[in-house]
């Protein structure tokens, strides 16, 4: 295999500038027979080293490219793949349609999920996330389940009930309004009873309020920290959300209640509005209606958005056009999420190092590999440092680059292992690709792989050096066979892959 002295050599010329899946065997195959019936080789006339919008878009409203979907999407055009992507109802996706429907728990109630193993839950919700980002057309919407997963982040270990909990969240909250109104989904959010349970609102009441849930609320789903609100706003929005917690038994165990014994009925005065006495839910949802409206959620909204998928440093001009159609449409996702991949700032938006989840996915859909029930999967995301649902801090995995770029080695040895099927249940076709891409020489096979992973073709030296260390044989030949496998794993750990 590649040594790490010539993996290192051929990195440093590819730089640019700057848990089982538990997916239905039916549904895979679905997938693998969407690989085109032919496949083109890059030139430089056709792309060269320059940044592809197209390619960028691939990457960014999604987990990469598919063989054929590089040449599908330049052909509809950007525009028209944004609109696409942004109506996923119409979209056509056999292959994840069939996996969710051959999930066994995810469509359970409560009543019925706590009497299942709680790593049965927590397997499946994890496999069938992986498996929907590998497979799924609808990639946009994938990506946004996955923002606002962040957003609204979840503990999967908070306790031992969370994975059941957390389904529902998923299946219930997320999903549903992943692409719809802010102030549906927070709504959905507020009624979630994993997210009471993660942030502690089921243990507010008025004898003892618990601020935990009314401070995040305010922090990291709606205003954000710099918002001007006070300590005071704090323990009025607690005081509001008092005894809005989860019935624990019974026939509507699970199920998000006011408990009116617990809840506080005085008089409040939260951020500057005064909140009359003996008033319950209606109270809640006042408040929902305060913070989704207010001029500061715009901005935090749209600064996360445009961090995600625009620059880590997010322009102030894109923010801010942003923030208007927010306030313009009532907090409609998909006209923002419109606004930024047609903007000029998306454009011309620096590189931004992909988060070790959409790296490992874009590298299995890159190479349109074949993944089936392996916790080797699972596994590998740990090592990686993004595993799923399991940040414990209610901020939600980071977004920007510096916090993944100290962690790349395991990024090389999942390569590696990927290209030379060390990974159980994770089978790339290299030879089927070979073979729909007509090529039949070392340099041949070098570009159509290049235009897999990287979407161009390789520059003059990174050509040689390749060539250089594949040699001339025959391809036929184990060694060569072997070394142009290395040559492929490169690619995929190089920073052209990672960056984009």
């Amino acid at each position: 295999m590649l040594s790490r002295r010539d993996f290192l050599k051929l990195g440093s010329v590819t730089a640019v500038t700057a848990t089982a899946t538990a997916c239905s065997v039916v549904g895979r195959e679905v997938a693998q027979r969407d690989l085109p019936e032919s496949l083109s080789v890059p030139t430089p006339e056709s792309g060269g080293t320059a940044v592809n919008p197209i390619w960028r878009i691939l990457n960014r409203a999604g987990y990469g490219p598919r063989p054929g979907d590089l040449e599908r999407v330049t052909a509809m055009g950007m525009a028209a793949y944004v609109d696409e992507q942004l109506n996923p109802d119409a979209i056509d996706d056999p292959a994840a349609d069939l996996i969710e429907r051959n999930l066994s728990l995810y469509h359970m109630d409560i009543g019925q999920l706590t009497a299942q193993e709680e790593k049965d839950a927590a397997r499946e919700l994890i496999g069938s996330t992986i498996a929907r980002a590998l497979y799924s057309k609808k990639q946009l919407y994938e990506a946004m389940v996955e923002f606002w997963s962040d957003h609204f982040n979840i503990y999967l270990r908070k306790n031992q009930f969370m994975p059941f909990l957390k389904i529902i969240d998923d299946r219930d909250v997320i999903r549903p309004h992943a692409l719809g109104k802010f102030r549906d989904l927070l709504t959905a959010s507020a009624h979630s009873a994993a997210m009471l349970v993660y942030l502690d609102n089921v243990r507010n009441s008025k004898e003892s309020p618990n601020e935990n849930y009314a401070r995040e609320l305010m922090e990291l789903h709606t205003l954000g920290v710099h918002a001007g609100y006070t300590q005071q706003d704090v323990q009025e929005l607690a005081r509001i959300l008092t005894g809005w917690g989860v019935r624990p038994r019974g026939l509507r165990e699970g199920r998000v209640f006011l408990n009116e014994n617990r809840h506080d009925f005085g008089e409040k005065k939260f951020l500057d509005r005064t909140f009359p006495a003996g008033r319950g839910q209606e109270e809640i949802d006042e408040a929902l209606d305060l913070l989704a409206a207010h001029p500061a959620t715009a901005v935090f909204i749209a600064t996360k958005l445009v961090r995600r998928f625009v620059a880590d440093d997010p322009p102030a001009s894109l923010v801010e056009r942003v923030a208007q159609t927010f306030r313009d449409t009532d907090g409609d996702i998909k006209a923002m999420l419109r606004l930024i991949f047609l903007s000029d700032e998306f454009a011309a938006a620096p590189l931004k190092l992909k988060r070790p989840f959409t790296y490992m996915i874009s590298a299995l859909r890159a190479i349109n590999t074949d993944l089936g029930r392996s916790r080797q999967i699972g596994r590998w995301l740990e090592m990686l440092g993004q595993p799923i649902f399991l940040w414990p801090t209610p901020d939600g995995y980071p977004d920007t680059s510096d916090a993944w770029a100290a962690n790349l080695l395991p990024r090389w040895n999942f390569a590696l292992n990927l290209v030379h099927n060390q990974i159980p249940r994770a089978t790339p076709p290299l030879e089927k690709l070979v073979e729909v891409g007509g090529v039949d020489t070392v340099d041949g096979i070098l570009d159509l792989f290049s235009g897999l992973v990287n979407g161009r073709s390789l520059d003059s030296e990174t050509q040689n050096l390749f060539t250089a260390y594949v040699g001339n044989g025959p391809i036929s030949q184990p060694e060569t066979r072997q070394r142009l496998q290395d040559a492929v794993a490169l690619m995929i750990a190089s920073p052209t892959f990672q960056w984009t």
